[in-house]
């Protein structure tokens, strides 16, 4: 059977994008994102639950990243779930859940307001630059009339 490990978020980014070269042809770059969920609770209050991902984006996917992301920034990310061990300064092992990211846009619109920018890799994997237009489709007003007959019903 095959598997499949795939996360998609939308939130904000919560601090700037940390940027590195690992080597001359390697780059990451690690940011964190806040994804918040809004309930009503028990007593009836509204509540907001915040969760924060740590995310990462490899070499031409890591120059978008450092060229245009900011705290704050809204983002759609695709990605996949990727568990990182490490040790903690008292010698002790840690794991941490990481979203290794695949897939980025840039919510909230240009200066003009048309649309989320779409940095998706290409078969070649250059990164490619898609603006995705935002054309909004109004549906038909209802046609609502008081001459309708009384209680006639067409059923």
């Amino acid at each position: 059977m095959a598997s499949y490990n795939k996360i998609t978020i939308i939130g904000n980014l919560g601090r700037d994008p940390e940027v590195r070269s690992i080597s001359a042809d390697r780059k990451v770059a690690d940011f964190s994102v806040a994804v918040t969920d809004a309930y009503t609770d028990k007593t009836g209050q509204r509540q907001e639950k915040t969760e924060w991902f740590r995310v990462s984006f490899w070499n031409q996917k890591a120059d978008v990243v450092e060229k245009y992301l900011k705290k704050g920034n809204p983002v759609y990310i695709e990605g996949r779930l990727s568990v990182r061990t490490y040790t903690d300064k008292d010698g002790k092992e840690r794991y941490s859940l990481e979203v290794l990211g695949t897939e980025l846009t840039l919510l909230g619109g240009r200066p003009s307001d048309e649309g989320g920018t779409n940095y998706n890799s290409s078969s070649s994997g250059q990164a490619s630059n898609t603006f995705a237009s935002s054309t909004k489709q109004v549906a038909p007003p209802l046609q609502t009339s008081d001459d309708s007959g009384g209680d006639d019903l067409p059923f």
